[in-house]
């Protein structure tokens, strides 16, 4: 005993708890508990170590998924843009189309208003003109030798109002066809 009253006294008094508790056995279970507390730190470390790594893999994933989603974009957008341009071009085309189309549907305005104005002259001369026949028609005699005539051959003035012949001379003769039938000779 002299032994162990060397050794100091919180010494003792631990061997004698642990050994009122359950002797080398508890001895055993507390220096277990601080090996255990090791092992415990190391798999903590481990257990780290793999969410760590499953946390890595996982932002790797993200990774690739978003650079696909960028890639996919990029595709749309040069499709797109590609789309854009040929829409431009079209445009572009349609545009000129129109304008030419403007130009010539002036050119047909300005060719349609010249024929107006053409086709308005034509009619005023074709009704003089037909006014003319028709005074002419009014005097018209098939008989050259007829003393009736008036006016006499050659002498005919459109200008000239003074006349000297009857309206019933003025009556002219036309078979079916229309044509002027010949008067009888006097």
């Amino acid at each position: 005993m002299e032994e162990m009253n060397s050794l100091p006294m919180w010494v003792n008094v631990f061997i004698g708890i642990a050994a009122a508790l359950g002797g080398w056995e508890a001895i055993k279970y507390l220096l277990s508990l601080r090996a255990n507390r090791r092992k415990d730190k190391a798999e903590a470390g481990q257990q780290e170590a793999l969410a760590g790594q499953s946390d890595a893999d996982l932002r790797q994933k993200e990774l690739a998924l978003l650079n696909d989603i960028v890639e996919t974009t990029k595709q749309q957008y040069g499709e797109l843009k590609q789309r854009y341009d040929e829409l431009l071009v079209e445009r572009k085309a349609d545009r000129q189309e129109m304008a030419d189309l403007r130009r010539e549907v002036a050119e047909l305005r300005q060719a349609l208003a010249d024929n107006e104005k053409e086709t308005g002259e034509l009619r005023r001369a074709f009704d003089a003109s037909e006014a003319r026949r028709k005074e002419a028609e009014r005097l018209y005699c098939a008989v050259a030798d007829c003393a009736k005539r008036v006016p006499p051959i050659g002498t005919y003035n459109p200008d000239n109002t003074d006349t000297t012949y009857k309206p019933e001379d003025q009556i002219v003769i036309r078979d079916k066809k229309g044509r002027f039938a010949k008067k009888e000779a006097e």
